[in-house]
């Protein structure tokens, strides 16, 4: 599996723009029947998911146009909920009585994805900055999951992944939607650029950051020529560009914009893009070096 090229994480990219979303729950986890949701996600335009109960999915039997990757929910004693994302079945590990970093550093050893789930969540946070910054090895983190809106604490965790980058943790910001029942299913995901709809190449592209977190507004191009990152969109009314700690750097009203790495003090830079009402989609963090 190759790494993310932290300098432009598009370097890669397809033509193909796939939508899918990576934490979900069904009937098994008190949830709606999985029938019913994939065929709801199929309608919605979705071309992968992965279901993440607190066991591995059998999708023996499932008809279904998706393609479907495997994927769990795992705790360590009902905290640091993370959803690990793989390939293969036999291949996602979920052992009890270890530790959260074994866990993580374990998934990741064997090649699966490793993302940790609704940071902000809840009075107390799901998890706290400390506890971000201090474990090491997984992939990145939700930076968005639509589900925390009906429940305490915040759906949107970009100003913790902001300070991650910032002191210089390369992680890579994931959508979901942690449905749970047909009317949590929406538009928002993660969308990779793929040169064909094929498991392995989504997957790839999720592992090396070839993907943009949607939710509403649509890249229809994205990337770094020399030190100048630029952006196309198909509906963006405004366009951020975001650099270390959650700093405005430069706003564009439009669909299209650039930015160069003009400032030595600017780390890296990260793009948000704007729409009408809730619209907003967020690119992965392309560093200076």
């Amino acid at each position: 599996m190759k790494n993310v090229n932290w300098k432009n994480p598009y370097s890669s990219k397809g033509s193909k723009w796939l939508k899918g979303n990576l934490h979900m729950h069904v009937d098994k986890s008190n949830g709606s029947p999985i029938k019913d949701m994939v065929r709801e996600y199929e309608r919605r335009g979705f071309a992968f998911l992965a279901v993440t109960d607190n066991d591995v999915t059998n999708y023996k039997g499932l008809k279904t146009k998706l393609l479907m990757l495997q994927g769990i929910e795992t705790d360590i004693l009902g905290q640091k909920h993370t959803c690990i994302v793989g390939l293969k079945k036999n291949r996602i590990i979920n052992k009890k009585n270890i530790s959260f970093q074994e866990l993580i550093s374990d998934n990741e050893k064997a090649g699966n994805l490793c993302i940790l789930c609704h940071p902000d969540w809840g009075i107390r946070e799901h998890y706290f900055f400390d506890e971000l910054n201090t474990n090491t090895r997984y992939d990145g983190l939700e930076i968005y999951n639509k589900v925390i809106e009906r429940f305490a604490g915040s759906p949107l965790s970009t100003a913790k992944w902001d300070r991650l980058l910032a002191l210089g943790k390369k992680v890579l910001g994931f959508v979901n939607q942690d449905a749970h029942l047909m009317t949590d299913i929406v538009d928002c995901g993660n969308v990779v650029a793929v040169d064909k709809s094929d498991p392995d190449k989504i997957f790839e592209a999720l592992k090396t950051g070839c993907f943009y977190g949607f939710n509403g507004v649509e890249i229809t191009d994205i990337g770094r020529k020399k030190n100048t990152i630029y952006i196309k969109t198909k509906n963006a009314k405004l366009i951020r560009f975001i650099g270390p700690g959650g700093k405005h750097l430069k706003k564009v009203k439009g669909k299209e914009a650039e930015i160069a790495f003009e400032n030595k003090l600017y780390s890296y830079i990260r793009i948000e893009c704007l729409g009408i009402g809730e619209e907003i989609s967020w690119s992965q963090p392309f560093f200076r070096e």
